[in-house]
């Protein structure tokens, strides 16, 4: 297995409660979702980058 990095976030109480519902609508946890939104989002990122 990789190792993997780790990261604190302090989220307004709506975001994490938004965030706790979506990661149960998709049966993950929500460390799994966050990691899913920061990979994508680093990666959209890195594209747009190419682009310009």
């Amino acid at each position: 297995m990789k190792n993997r990095g780790r990261v604190t976030a302090y989220l307004p109480e709506e975001i994490q409660t938004a965030l706790e519902q979506w990661a149960e609508e998709e049966s993950r946890s929500l460390s799994s979702l966050a990691t899913y939104l920061l990979t994508k989002a680093v990666k959209d990122r890195q594209q747009q980058e190419k682009s310009n």
